[in-house]
């Protein structure tokens, strides 16, 4: 086979394949923000997909002041009342506090 037939045949499958591995890595980036993001991560311990309250109490009480604040959060947190963070529940609570830290300059 000729060299000019090798790149011709080489170019041609990149061609084909580009675009499949494209496709294949917005794929990948998209479940990637379905996962925990690495602070609930951190939190969950049990890595069950929920934040228990020994184990939100574990992670905060010395960022809140103590055990008894870490417990209120919780509380505040537990929208649904199951005993259990969610993702949804711990991010929820987590974007408020951001946005407070920004406004007070902190």
């Amino acid at each position: 086979m000729k060299v000019s037939s090798r790149i011709l045949l080489v170019t041609l499958a990149a061609t084909i394949a580009l675009p499949f591995a494209a496709m294949a890595a917005k794929g990948d980036r998209k479940n990637k923000k379905d996962d925990a993001t690495p602070a609930f991560a951190t939190v969950d311990k049990s890595s069950d997909g929920t934040i228990s309250p020994d184990e939100f109490v574990a992670a905060t009480k010395e960022k809140l002041g103590g055990e008894e604040n870490a417990k209120k959060r919780f509380e505040t947190l537990d929208k649904d009342g199951n005993g259990k963070l969610s993702k949804e529940e711990y991010e929820a609570g987590n974007t408020g506090s951001k946005k407070k830290r920004k406004k007070s300059g902190n």
